[in-house]
């Protein structure tokens, strides 16, 4: 199974659980360097639209309006758009709790419009209407990201800004594979094993100088990439490992799905000893592209 794969339905069964992952996990760190950087390259105070592409359950929208909320000016057009319908309900339910709770203080959930579309397919959007867009961990992840890519300059004003992250090192889920293997070693043909494969990003997604090339063959200029490395560190390996393994994920599913459920319990009992011998962290990195039409 490839990454491109996963349908909407997978995203819409783990919807709710990603929508209780804490802020400052793994997607905290990629996804405000993301927000900061389309912020350097066009401030927010100009904006007239910005869309978030693969907006999971509200995880880069929450992050702008925290941070640069009060830089928004009253007319902009703030759109969360996923082809999950499960993860913008996620996010429709927090920006309803959010003006509930009366904490909207620089009126932007107010406005906050939430779609359900095809990253590869923005026909909802005019040539030419979108001044910033934003997508966290989305475009590795398409059947065709060129298309996307394209799509997305296409809606892009001209001097309009363009900001992605995709995975270059995932940590946490290297070492659920390792689990894995040591419980039900993979065999090929000729009866020797081999790794677990976890996500099978295209290679070029996980290099700062392959996403450059992917931007730049869309047609958007004065691309800059990076990487974004950082560390998650867990309190508890035991629970984390018990989180990892029983994960709706459509990634942890494509690591253990075919494991019965007592391979599975000696999984994640490897997983908290390999976790304890890696001192409790796990490294992840990013690769940030940011791009101007």
């Amino acid at each position: 199974m490839r990454i491109s794969d996963i349908k909407s339905s997978d995203w819409d069964t783990t919807a709710s659980e990603y929508s209780k992952v804490p802020l400052e996990g793994p997607l905290l760190i990629p996804c405000k360097r993301m927000i900061d950087a389309l912020q350097n390259a066009l401030s927010f105070s100009s904006a007239t639209t910005i869309l978030d592409i693969g907006c999971g359950p509200g995880t880069a929208i929450s992050l702008l309006i925290e941070d640069y909320g009060h830089h928004i000016p009253p007319g902009t057009r703030l759109v969360a758009t996923d082809y999950s319908a499960g993860m913008v309900a996620e996010t429709r339910a927090r920006r309803d709790s959010k003006i509930r709770a009366g904490g909207d203080n620089a009126n932007c959930w107010d406005r906050l419009d939430t779609l359900v579309v095809d990253a590869q397919d923005l026909s909802p959007f005019p040539s030419n209407s979108v001044s910033h867009i934003m997508g966290s961990l989305v475009y590795f992840m398409l059947p065709d990201p060129m298309k996307g890519l394209i799509e997305a300059h296409r809606v892009l004003q001209a001097g309009g800004v363009f900001a992605c992250t995709s995975w270059a090192k995932v940590e946490w889920m290297e070492l659920l594979v390792q689990a894995a293997q040591k419980v039900r070693p993979v065999v090929k043909d000729n009866n020797s094993t081999q790794p677990r494969e976890t996500s099978l990003i295209p290679t070029h997604w996980k290099d700062a100088a392959g996403v450059r090339e992917e931007l730049e063959a869309a047609g958007f200029r004065d691309v800059h990439t990076e990487y974004v490395e950082f560390n998650w560190a867990v309190e508890d390996n035991s629970r984390f490992a018990e989180m990892m393994c029983t994960s709706s994920n459509p990634g942890s599913k494509m690591v253990l799905g075919d494991l019965i459920a007592e391979e599975q319990y000696h999984v994640r009992k490897e997983y908290a000893k390999i976790l304890e011998e890696n001192r409790n962290v796990c490294k992840g990195v990013a690769v940030l592209g940011v791009g101007r039409k």
